[in-house]
C-alpha cells in the first residue's frame, strides 16, 4: 500500500508541472499581446509625426514654386505669347514641305513576298510503306520497292496496325 502512495505522489507532481508549464505558455501571448500593442502605438505615433513633417516641406516647396512661377509670367507676359506662336507655324510649314519628298522617295516601294518555288517534300520510309501497305501491297513487294529488308517493312506494318 505504501508503494501505491508513493506512485500517487508523483504522479500529482508530475501533473502539477506539466499544468504550470501550460499556464505560463498560455500567459506569454497574452504578454506579448501587450508589448506588440505598445510597439504599435508608437510606431503610428512616429508615423503620424514623419507624415506632419513631409506635409510642411510640401507646402513649403508649393509656395516656391508658385512664386517662381509668378515671378517668371510677369516677367515674360506680353514677350512670350507672340515668339511662341511664330516656331509652331514654322514648324507646320516645314514639316509639310518635307513631307512631300519623303513619300515620292518611297512611292515606288514593293513589299517583298514569300518566294513560290515549292520545295519537294520527302516521305519517310515509314510513311512510304504504310501508304504501299494500304494500296494493297505485300510486305515482300514493298521491301523490294524501297530496297529495305523484308522484316523491316514486317514489324513497321505491324506496329502501325495497333
Amino acid at each position: 500500500m505504501g508503494y501505491l502512495l508513493l506512485i500517487s505522489f508523483i504522479i500529482h507532481g508530475i501533473t502539477l508541472v506539466i499544468i504550470r508549464q501550460l499556464k505560463i505558455k498560455i500567459d506569454q501571448p497574452a504578454v506579448t499581446k501587450q508589448t506588440l500593442d505598445q510597439q504599435k502605438k508608437e510606431i503610428e505615433e512616429l508615423l503620424a509625426v514623419y507624415l506632419l513633417e513631409i506635409r510642411e516641406e510640401n507646402d513649403k516647396l508649393l509656395e516656391a514654386i508658385n512664386h517662381k512661377t509668378e515671378t517668371k509670367s510677369k516677367v515674360n507676359t506680353g514677350s512670350n505669347d507672340t515668339q511662341v506662336q511664330k516656331p509652331i507655324l514654322s514648324s507646320t510649314q516645314q514639316t509639310t514641305s518635307t513631307a512631300k519628298p519623303e513619300t515620292e522617295k518611297y512611292q515606288d516601294y514593293q513589299p517583298l513576298l514569300p518566294k513560290d518555288e515549292d520545295e519537294p517534300v520527302e516521305t519517310s520510309f515509314a510513311a512510304q510503306v504504310l501508304a504501299l501497305a494500304d494500296r494493297g501491297y505485300s510486305a515482300e513487294a514493298i521491301a523490294k520497292e524501297l530496297n529495305r529488308g523484308k522484316t523491316e517493312v514486317e514489324l513497321l506494318i505491324k506496329f502501325h496496325q495497333r
